[in-house]
């Protein structure tokens, strides 16, 4: 067994034993976990309590091969469950059923980095101040709980993304919403986002939108914000029309009163995102038109090349709001401005400053009547901010 593959005796102990596993008591003497399941009579796990034991590695891997012939399931996959057993996983997997062989682009792939921070942002603070919108999700728990949470390892299957939130990462119990007080903070928030995410699904499934708009703005714990249904809309590409699979796997070590633990897989398909979007424009305040100065980082660049040799066109800012936030913003720029928004984007540490007209709408938002452009080094940076 190598090292990525290392699982801690009492971590595989309790796996076994949330399996319906029992220990029998008598092997502690030996030093020896000794485990038996009446579902499978004559079948013995054991494997030494202490990592320095000299077959340690070979006890766990005949325990999980054992385990695997029971189960039925790949070896690899019971000892990334093992590995995960105090943390709530949360899968994002990305499909598309009108492009089987289809590619992710990295501008795509950023974005769908962000809109998962998003995910988890918004359900972090919908478990401390359940609202329909978020003014903001720089919240120090939200900000905590994006820390913690972490990438798990990649895994068979089209394209996904799979975050590991340690379920004991916060002590954070004053003040939340959620019932159960005794509930740690990392569940509420895992457990908020599923209900919230079952909740929406099935209203668009049965045609019942209308009634979840007036039912999350009546609510005094709602569990569908604006910032949760923008963070889901990042997640679809139009280019190449795919859904979104979203399955939670709860941390072993703590029960979890889920009443929709049937629901393995909640999944958003490709149609379901517009409708996803009206949600989002009715459960936000009412959104104006703004006339401001900005301050950015260049995101991405898909001008075109001009018979004159020089390009322009569109390119993707990400604006620094006061609020903490950042928005994506679309802008089309001639070719001077398009030249500086290039070195701004090839430039460590760079930021430019825009002045003109915001629309209200999905991101990235249109950006219009721009009256100044130009590029700012990183200390002018802060300065305008």
């Amino acid at each position: 067994m190598n090292r990525s593959n290392f699982l801690a005796p009492t971590d595989l102990r309790d796996y076994l034993l949330a399996q319906g596993w029992n220990l029998n008591q008598a092997g502690l003497a030996d030093r020896l976990y000794v485990l038996a399941n009446e579902r499978c009579e004559r079948r013995q796990l054991v494997f030494p309590m202490d990592i320095t034991a000299p077959d340690y590695e070979e006890s766990v891997g005949k325990v999980i091969d054992k385990l695997s012939e029971i189960q039925r399931q790949p070896p690899q996959t019971l000892i990334a469950e093992v590995q995960a057993i105090k943390d709530d996983v949360v899968r994002f997997r990305v499909a598309s059923q009108t492009s089987p062989d289809f590619i992710l682009s990295l501008d795509f792939a950023s974005t769908l980095v962000r809109a998962t921070e998003q995910v988890f942002r918004a359900a972090a603070c919908t478990a401390v101040k359940p609202r329909t919108h978020h003014p903001r999700l720089s919240l120090s728990e939200a900000g905590q709980f994006v820390e913690k949470a972490h990438f798990g390892h990649t895994e068979p299957g089209s394209f996904i993304f799979k975050i590991s939130c340690p379920i004991h990462a916060l002590d954070l119990q004053e003040n939340l919403a959620l019932q159960h007080s005794d509930v740690p903070f990392v569940r509420k928030a895992t457990l908020s986002l599923k209900r919230g995410l079952v909740q929406l699904v099935d209203a668009i499934e049965a045609g019942t939108l209308d009634r979840l708009v007036d039912a999350l703005k009546r609510s005094q714990m709602p569990l569908v914000s604006s910032n949760l249904c923008e963070a889901l809309q990042s997640m679809h590409d139009e280019r190449i029309e795919n859904s979104i699979d979203i399955s939670v796997q709860w941390s072993s070590l703590l029960q979890v009163a889920d009443e929709d633990s049937h629901r393995s897989v909640i999944r958003i398909q490709s149609d379901y995102f517009s409708r996803i979007e009206e949600v989002r424009r009715e459960l936000r305040p009412v959104e104006s038109h703004r006339e401001d100065t900005f301050v950015g980082t260049v995101e991405t660049l898909g001008g075109d090349m001009g018979i004159d040799g020089q390009r322009s066109g569109e390119v993707i800012l990400a604006l620094l709001l006061p609020e903490g936030e950042s928005i994506r913003a679309r802008i089309n720029l001639p070719a001077e401005d398009y030249a500086i928004a290039d070195q701004a984007h090839m430039t460590d540490g760079a930021y430019v400053q825009i002045t003109g007209h915001l629309h209200p709408g999905r991101q990235p938002q249109q950006l219009t009547s721009i009256s100044r452009f130009h590029l700012l080094q990183l200390s002018e940076a802060r300065i305008e901010k």
